[in-house]
């Protein structure tokens, strides 16, 4: 029987074979095809229950939220809304309108019965989607208004510091195309936000919820349904997932650059490694990425060839690096992490400044914690910690971390047993990634540490992260120009419910910390906050904190508006207009 290793290799080792056929071919530039890189494929494309930065940048073409963040303005603006929503004498009721323009797919327009049935579907008890719930926690209810068609209202249970933010994570269902038999209507939000709530009680909801958590809704394009001007038309596992443009869709008269749909077609192009993804740039294979290593960006643009076919820009993001360790392991687990000591330990001994010029070639930055320096309420009196193998080892020998049998491993009696220090390091599948576990795992050697890198693929490592099987893992947060909400990562409640706190970071004194932030109105009072926490992080050290890294693009110039943002996902791939080849100006392929 073949190892799991040859399988993956010749897989691997296929794909480059395909790939590079693929590059010899000449390709008809003068199509109306976008054809977008990714690093790695989404685990799927659920609407409510996966949460991936891959399945975010299909969303912008296929679907439409209540409000969304613009790219140029970083700032909220409404999207199926048709204008802001208006607080009420109480401060925690807000009226919404809905616009009268949207249609589905099927020509029916969307109404408020959609609205009240996506937010139902959000908080029903049974619907895995423990990340999507940590943002309507304090929701209340959310009901239409009487003898109105198209104005609904949500209710708070106390009051929230943004609010809006809360709504630009609802993505619009069509009711009838994920309820057609009307389940959800005889509960509402209020029901389901009931901690007595029973929802196992009601066997037609049980079953609903059971279809509805399917993978199917996530993969088959038969059972993906979107207000966007795209839509799945094919996904071909490991290689490629392809978008239509809609016929007849209703937004083909707006005026807004994000109902633009300009391409017929874009292709996600899944390319793992970094040089076949430089081979496909230097054939002009593919037309858009923001996943290029700094080392790829760099040598491409010392070749005039490149930087006449793309645009290309090193831009600033709201995103960190991470190595996270594992505070509150489960019992299969050894409990390597749960001493402070341990932690700190690491983050004296990962060699952050060396991963920045070796692998960021300089261009990141080291950061203390969870707030970026670029965000408004990060606390510059919270101190980078330096790489200092003396304190390393001061800190595992008083943690009781010691080498008994001269092997150059530490090792401690754990439950009656004597267990080595090492540990599986993992992380996602990519060169970048590659290079920096083992630049990690030769520093802790020196400290008497054996890290073993443990190399996944994006779904795996995010299953495991998301329960919790795991040592360590090395991962990356996105956010935005716009004010953090702590509470998806650091709040206990999402270590329970195996949310987005993989670590199981927190305690109820930080919890409450969390809550009280995100309640506060006054800015200043909530960066107090906000800062308190940052600094309890930093106390515990459950992340040794990496880099803020500047983030890699390029866009073909065959396209007219290939603008490229800092904020997430840096371009709008729906506005990429087609320059007609007489005008183009750029050179054809090398």
């Amino acid at each position: 029987m073949m190892s799991k290793f040859f399988i993956q290799t010749a897989q691997v080792v296929l794909s480059l074979i395909l790939l590079f056929a693929a590059c010899t071919e000449r390709r008809d530039l003068s199509q109306n095809t976008v054809i977008v890189h990714f690093l790695a494929e989404p685990g799927g494309l659920h609407p409510t229950n996966d949460n991936n930065v891959y399945q975010r940048f299909i969303f912008q073409c296929t679907q439409k939220r209540l409000m969304f963040l613009d790219l140029k303005e970083q700032k909220l603006r409404p999207d199926v809304l048709e204008s802001f929503p208006e607080i009420q004498p109480d401060s925690l009721s807000y009226i919404c309108t809905i616009r009268k323009d949207i249609r589905w797919d099927d020509g029916s327009p969307m109404t408020l019965a959609d609205i009240l049935f996506t937010f139902k579907v959000i908080t029903c008890p049974l619907v895995n989607n423990p990340d999507g719930k940590s943002y309507f926690y304090n929701l209340s209810e959310v009901d239409s208004l009487p003898e109105s068609k198209d104005q609904f209202v949500f209710r708070l249970n106390k009051r929230y510091y943004d609010n809006f933010s809360m709504l630009s994570f609802v993505i619009v269902l069509q009711e009838k195309f994920y309820d057609p038999r009307g389940i959800l209507r005889k509960y509402t939000v209020r029901d389901f936000q009931q901690d007595e709530f029973s929802a196992a009680a009601d066997p037609e909801l049980k079953a609903f919820a059971t279809d509805f958590n399917a993978s199917d809704f996530g993969r088959v394009p038969a059972k993906l349904n979107g207000l966007g001007p795209y839509a799945l038309s094919e996904w071909t596992t490991g290689s490629s997932i392809i978008l239509k443009k809609k016929q007849n869709w209703w937004g083909n008269n707006s005026h807004s650059d994000y109902e633009k749909a300009y391409p017929d077609k874009i292709i996600f192009q899944i390319i793992k490694d970094m040089e076949p993804t430089v081979l496909a740039l230097k054939k002009q294979q593919i037309d858009v990425t923001t996943e290029l290593s700094t080392p790829a960006l760099v040598k491409l643009r010392r070749r005039d060839y490149f930087n006449e076919q793309y645009h290309s820009e090193f831009l600033g993001s709201f995103s960190y690096t991470y190595l996270g360790m594992n505070m509150r392991p489960e019992k299969d687990r050894t409990p390597f992490f749960t001493d402070r000591r341990v932690r700190k330990a690491l983050a004296y001994c990962v060699p952050v400044d060396e991963i920045i010029q070796v692998i960021a070639k300089g261009y990141a930055k080291r950061i203390p914690g969870f707030i970026l320096p670029s965000q408004s309420e990060y606390d510059k009196n919270l101190p980078l910690i330096p790489n200092n193998l003396n304190i390393t080892r001061e800190l595992l020998d008083d943690a009781g971390w010691t080498d008994t049998d001269g092997d150059n491993i530490r090792d401690k009696i754990i439950n009656g047993e004597r267990v080595s220090f090492s540990f599986a390091l993992s992380y996602m599948i990519s060169p970048v990634t590659r290079e920096i576990a083992l630049m990690i795992r030769n520093e802790l050697y020196k400290a008497g540490i054996d890290a073993r890198p443990d190399p996944m693929d994006f779904s795996l490592f995010y299953q495991k992260a998301y329960n919790h099987q795991f040592d360590a893992l090395l991962g990356a947060w996105s956010s935005s120009a716009l004010p953090d909400d702590p509470r998806q990562i650091w709040h206990t409640e999402n270590w329970e419910k195996h949310g987005s706190n993989f670590v199981g970071f927190g305690n109820a004194a930080t919890d409450e910390m969390i809550e009280e932030a995100n309640v506060e109105m006054e800015p200043e009072k909530r960066k107090h906050l906000m800062q308190k926490l940052q600094r309890a992080v930093w106390e515990e050290q459950p992340y040794v904190f990496l880099f803020n890294a500047s983030k890699k693009a390029a866009v073909h110039r065959r396209f007219k508006h290939g603008d490229l943002y800092s904020e997430r996902p840096h371009i709008l791939l729906n506005y990429l207009e087609l320059i007609p080849q007489s005008q183009q100006s750029v050179p054809d392929q090398p």
